[in-house]
């Protein structure tokens, strides 16, 4: 294999023909593999797959990022009050105030996150959204929500423009782009956003409004940063080891709340990063990515994380994941394999172990124990007395209600979303994300972004089977729970419309159809070099 790629040349390649065109013979068939005349594909490899230099993901670096990290989390969550004292208290985007530690852990892994690119041999570039993607995990919204003074720029953004300006306009590398049906499909949704937008403008609607609802279309184009920056498995497996260590991070911060000030609902908000991360953290130990003793280390915290989330869309996902999981395992192999079994029950034992040391055993976790499963039982068995659910309920009402007024376009941006018994002013959305897309950009937007994501799992599902005989393949596996775990959340969540979720969300889209890539021309690779 390693002379095979030796042979590789770019002065092998067509000079006439576009590569991974929809041309016959040079495109990609109907199952998302490539379609390419005999002896093309060592040609195009160095365009899809980059060799990377074999350097260690864990350096002395990391080990330092990760030791500050801790400190500072821990020490932030330690200091912080009651959320009903703070004063800083939730009125929109340019009201809302991080907290300090938000500003600490970014100001200060930024440079260690440099020096660590430096040491790894990577690119500034990759250096810097493994930065994003670590701030992201660790402190969601108080990390997205920094922004530039005087401007009504976001952390997010900035780190959007110079990720999609590296990748387009410094790096100048030859490489395919998105599949020819997502491209058209996201194009369409950011043509029914555009639209959305200047109706809003037009209308004289509040432009800060109209530019707070245009985060929809504006957020998709990290598909384009995830599916263009990773091109080398070691990359890509770099980029999983700092989104876990930031959601670690995470767990240990609501952990130090959890003992500052035992009486929240809630220590974590937006667990949506610690479910992934616990479901990509067992299928990466059972296919062998991840050493066990490391893994179950990550397990425990991470499932410590889940409960201090507590929240009811997060236990539902995650059974419904495991479900799928078990349902998927079965029919790929006409039978449950009894390992697979084993450490979904281990998994749950773990999970029942946490939950009766940490909570049981202390006054607080008793109490804390019994708040959540007074409010687990209310939203399950007991809607009608659930304020939560029945906010849900009116909130999904009137979001379909604005949808039958304008069901082509939607209502467009810059509309708060208000309506008569909500006794909230600060424009909470329908807590739906999907309603959300609906009556804002009606099926003018709805439609292409439900068959973008449709392609997704077509294209990411069906690839899996084809390659199962690779461990990496274990990645993929990886990415889809995650899409799930994230489409099932924005059911009863915010997810497209805030930028601590939406980056990552589709980010991981772009990085999903990259491995199918990959895969796909690996497996082809291994064909032709036993052909020959």
């Amino acid at each position: 294999m390693r002379s095979l790629w030796r042979s590789i040349s770019w002065k092998n390649l067509p000079r006439h023909k576009i590569l991974l065109s929809g041309t016959a013979g040079n495109g990609m068939d109907r199952n998302g593999a490539l379609a390419l005349e005999a002896g093309q594909l060592t040609a195009i490899a160095p365009v899809l797959i980059r060799r990377h230099p074999h350097t260690h993901i864990v350096n002395v670096w990391l080990i330092v990022v990760v030791l500050v990290g801790a400190v500072i989390a821990v020490a932030d969550g330690l200091t912080r009050v009651s959320i009903f004292d703070r004063q800083e208290a939730w009125n929109g985007p340019l009201e809302y105030v991080p907290y300090q530690g938000a500003f600490l852990f970014a100001g200060l892994t930024l440079p260690l996150t440099i020096a660590y690119a430096r040491r790894a041999r990577v690119a500034l570039t990759e250096g810097l959204f493994l930065w994003f993607v670590l701030c992201t995990a660790a402190y969601a919204r108080d990390f997205s929500y920094i922004r530039l003074p005087g401007t009504p720029l976001f952390v997010t953004d900035v780190t959007l423009l110079l990720l999609i300006f590296s990748v387009y306009f410094l790096r100048r590398s030859r490489q395919p782009g998105i599949p020819m049906a997502m491209g058209l499909f996201l194009s369409m949704f950011l043509g029914a956003g555009a639209l959305s937008a200047a109706r809003g403008f037009l209308g004289h609607r509040e432009a800060m409004v109209v530019l707070r609802d245009s985060a929809l279309v504006v957020y998709p184009l990290f598909l384009l940063v995830g599916y263009h920056l990773f091109r080398s498995w070691l990359s890509i497996k770099r980029m999983a080891v700092w989104f876990l260590l930031g959601t670690t991070l995470s767990a240990l911060a609501g952990l130090a709340w959890f003992i500052s000030v035992p009486e929240e609902r809630r220590f974590i908000y937006f667990g949506i990063y610690i479910l992934i991360a616990l479901v990509g953290t067992v299928i990466a130990m059972e296919s062998g990515l991840l050493r066990p003793r490391v893994g179950w280390i990550f397990t425990g915290v991470l499932c410590l994380g889940l409960m201090l989330a507590n929240a009811r869309s997060l236990f539902v996902s995650l059974a419904i994941l495991l479900l799928v999981r078990l349902l998927r395992e079965r029919s790929a192999h006409k039978k449950i394999r009894v390992a697979h079994s084993v450490l979904i029950l281990v998994t749950a034992a773990v999970m029942v172990s946490l939950a009766a040391f940490v909570f049981l055993r202390t006054d607080a976790g008793r109490d804390f124990a019994e708040r959540s499963a007074e409010e687990l039982a209310s939203g399950v068995l007991n809607t009608r007395q659930d304020a939560n659910w029945q906010f849900r309920l009116s909130a999904w009402k009137e979001a379909w209600r604005r949808f039958e007024e304008y069901p082509f376009a939607g209502e467009g941006f810059g509309i708060p979303f208000t309506f008569e018994g909500l006794s909230l002013d600060n424009d909470p959305r329908p807590h739906n994300t999907f309603l959300t897309v609906l009556y804002k950009m009606g099926l003018a937007g709805f439609l292409p972004l439900l068959a973008l994501l449709s392609y997704f799992l077509w294209s990411t599902i069906g690839a899996a089977p084809r390659n199962f005989e690779i461990r990496r393949v274990a990645l993929l596996q990886i990415v889809v729970s995650a899409q799930l775990a994230f489409l099932l959340y924005g059911t009863a969540n915010l997810m497209l419309e805030s930028p601590f979720l939406a980056a990552l969300f589709w980010a991981t889209l772009g990085l999903g159809l990259r491995i199918v890539r990959m895969l796909n021309l690996g497996r082809l690779l291994q064909k032709e070099a036993h052909a020959h």
